[in-house]
Order: structure tokens, then sequence, then C-alpha cells
């Protein structure tokens, strides 16, 4: 049998169909062949497609990365930067006043009227204090400077009565009597107790009645002036420099060394011109041959 026909079968009279070359696509028996295939072949045209809608692409869910540094650079392709560290957000703050029925725009509206009222108050109450401050009258009568406003032949501020508080003074008892029978030459005294009482017109009193002068001689004896009586003076002051016109005098001064009477000094009025300052309540006197010389006086009401 012929080997290319071992699967072929012979039809109903018994006969092979014939044969195809060999390489050849084989036909059905007794059907017309197919037209020879053209080069290039030819493909039907596909008509076209009305265009589609783009469809989600599916993405790969990224997984969870844990929270550690990295320990190489994640990619080749790019330059790693670390990411930026956490900043706390700035607090939020309103450009303009609360709206009303915002977070605390009662407790606000609440307190600004108190605030208004409480400034008017204050206010007030410093005007008030500077009103009664202007129209106060003084506790007392308002005493003069030294000579700020001298008018006639005294400076108004030594018009009263003053009490010596602080005396000083260089005594010379060379030449008297009580000098030589207590060996006395010069001691500075200490002490005070003198009562002046001065008159605008310049008319002056002093009175001598407790006034007591100490003080040490140079071999360590206590010498005592104690002095009585009074003397009327006309004074005058020009300039800071007061000036006496001799009146009446009767003052004593008794000389004790040591507790013991050595003798008694009838004194005559000085004349000699002193230096003063006189500053509301407190007169001073001071020498114009020894400024170390002085008397202070304060007012007595």
């Amino acid at each position: 049998m012929d080997p290319s026909r071992q699967w072929q079968q012979p039809d109903q009279s018994g006969n092979y169909p014939p044969q195809q070359p060999y390489g050849q696509p084989q036909q059905p028996y007794g059907q017309p062949q197919p037209p020879p295939q053209q080069y290039p072949p030819q493909y039907p045209v596909q008509p076209p497609q009305p265009p589609q809608p783009p469809y989600p692409q599916y993405q790969q869910p990224q997984q969870p990365q844990a929270a550690q540094p990295y320990s190489a650079v994640p990619y080749a392709s790019q330059q790693y930067s670390a990411p930026p560290a956490y900043q706390q957000p700035p607090a939020y703050q309103t450009s303009g006043p609360p709206m009303p029925g915002g977070a605390g725009s009662g407790r606000r509206s609440r307190f600004f009227p108190a605030l208004i009222i409480s400034s008017v108050l204050l206010v007030v109450v410093v005007v008030a204090i500077v009103v009664v401050s202007l129209n106060r009258k003084p506790d007392g009568p308002v005493t003069p400077q030294a000579g700020a406003s001298q008018t006639g032949p005294i400076d108004k501020c030594l018009v009263g009565k003053w009490k010596q508080t602080s005396y000083q003074k260089v005594v010379d008892l060379t030449g008297t009597d009580t000098a030589k029978r207590g060996n006395l030459t010069t001691v500075k005294m200490t002490g005070g107790g003198k009562i002046w009482e001065i008159k605008e017109d310049g008319n002056a009193i002093e009175d001598d009645t407790n006034t007591s002068y100490s003080g040490k001689t140079d071999d360590g004896r206590t010498v005592t002036a104690t002095w009585a009586g009074r003397t009327e003076w006309k004074m005058t002051t020009k300039d800071g420099v007061i000036s006496y016109a001799g009146g009446e005098a009767t003052t004593v001064v008794t000389i004790s060394v040591d507790g013991t009477e050595a003798g008694k000094i009838q004194l005559e009025p000085n004349l000699d011109p002193a230096n003063y300052t006189c500053n509301g309540d407190i007169w001073r006197t001071s020498s114009k041959d020894n400024p170390d010389d002085f008397s202070r006086y304060d007012r007595q009401k």
C-alpha cells in the first residue's frame, strides 16, 4: 500500500481520491479549490472601534515601613534626603475682635464694662486728691525764709518766740576777778536754755532765766556758767546779718569750778553783729570772727 494513502478511505466504488502533491494542503474531496494565496497576504479590514473610557490602573498597596532610620540609600537613581522633622504648628491667633458668641467673648464682654468703670473711678479719685491738696490750708502759719520778704527793720522769719537748743563758744575769762581767784583763762563752753522773743518792729527780749553753759579747763576742771536776768534789744537785719542796739540789761553770770562758786560777773550788752540763717522753724547765729562759735534756736509754738 502506498504509505501516503494509509489514512485515506476508499469511496463507495472502492477507489481512493487522487493524491495531493506533497506539501500541499488537502481539500475535501469533491469541493472547489480555493484561489491561490496572494503576496503580500491580504487581511480583512476591521471596522473602527469606538473609544473606550480609561480604566483605573491597579496600584499595588504599599507596605508600611518600620519607624527606623534608613541604613542605605533607598534608590540608587536619586539622592536620598531625610524626612523633615516634625514642627509644632503655630497657635492660631485672630487678627480682629472675637465674633459674637465665639469662645471667650462672653467673659470679655462681662469684664470690659467693669474695666471702663474702674478707669473712670480712678481718674475721679486722682482729680479729687489734687483739688483737696490745692485747697488745703496749712496746719500752722507759713513762716517766710530768711530775708525772703523783708519790708521792715527785721526779717519776718525771725518774728516769734525761740528757744536756744544748742550753743558753743570759746569764752575768755582772763582779766576778771573770778578768773584770778579760780585761775581761769579760756574755756570752750556748750549748753542752752536762752529764750528770745522778737517782734516785727525789731524790739526783742533775751531771757536768761534758765540759761546754763559748761566746759573743761586744760587741767580737767569743770567750769559752769549759770545765767540769770534779761536784756532788751533793738534788732535790725540786712543781707543775713543781725545788728544789735543796746538796751537795758540785768544779766548776772555765776561762775563755778568743780561745783564751787568762784564768783559773779555783771555782763554788759554785746553789740557785735552776727551772721544768721532762718529756715522755717530753725534760726542759727554764728560769730563773724569765729565760725565755730554758734547758737541754734527752735521756734516755740
